[in-house]
């Protein structure tokens, strides 16, 4: 006797179909949204505020790092004039002495940080983006007229450094320079240009007697925190 296959009912088979269908539909939608949230998050090329406050957060710890990094040098007996700022595989990093090397393991030991790439806004690689730390010149509000130990984040975006300063001082507001970053904020021998005389209310009004605040000149911006005034 031969087996008779009994066909599965019509209505069934429409009622699978259905659901296939209603899961495919479901499944369409919620690709379509994340595509749509990145679409808009590419567009505004901006973070979320909480990612914003984290990476804020991250910048302003760094230099209670550095800081005290040089006060262990000059606790130890390292005048502040004779550190040097050398970073590894520069000439002379391991030539003579390096007590006063501050980046050296015999002496500082500090770790130059690199900054979030979603942190980065470079327009200009004169120098690159990134941290910066040296003795410059003098900052006219500091104690005597000895350059000071500043350490720079240059070219950050202009969100984080929004970001920073609302940290710092409860408001948005960038202060604006009339010369660069660089120039003001950054040893010459990393860049091209040729360091200002002197760190004043000239340049940045809105900086005197400001130990650590973010800036802006030219469409760049940079956090600057004075390690060690003189």
């Amino acid at each position: 006797m031969t087996q008779e296959t009994i066909p599965f009912p019509l209505s069934a088979q429409r009622g699978n179909a259905a659901i296939y269908v209603l899961i495919v539909v479901a499944l369409f939608a919620a690709l379509s949204m994340i595509v749509a949230r990145q679409n808009d998050n590419s567009e505004s090329g901006g973070l979320s505020e909480e990612k914003l406050e984290i990476i804020a957060n991250q910048v302003i710890a760094y230099p209670y790092q550095v800081k005290q990094a040089i006060e262990m040098m000059t606790l130890s007996g390292a005048d502040a004039s004779d550190l040097e700022f050398m970073l590894p595989g520069e000439a002379g990093f391991n030539a003579g002495s390096n007590i006063n090397k501050v980046f050296h393991p015999e002496g500082g030991g500090l770790i130059l940080a690199r900054l979030p790439e979603e942190t980065i806004d470079q327009t200009s690689t004169d120098p690159e983006a990134g941290w910066y730390l040296g003795r410059f010149n003098n900052v006219a509000w500091t104690p005597t007229a000895d350059t000071e130990i500043v350490l720079v984040a240059h070219q950050i975006s202009q969100g984080v450094c929004q970001s920073i300063n609302k940290k710092i001082n409860g408001s948005e507001s960038i202060p604006a320079m009339t010369d660069t970053i660089p120039n003001v904020l950054i040893d010459d021998s990393r860049h091209g240009g040729t360091n200002v005389a002197e760190f004043d209310a000239t340049i940045c009004p809105d900086c005197e007697n400001i130990p650590s605040i973010c800036v802006s000149n030219g469409g760049q911006y940079g956090f600057y925190s004075i390690i060690l005034s003189r």
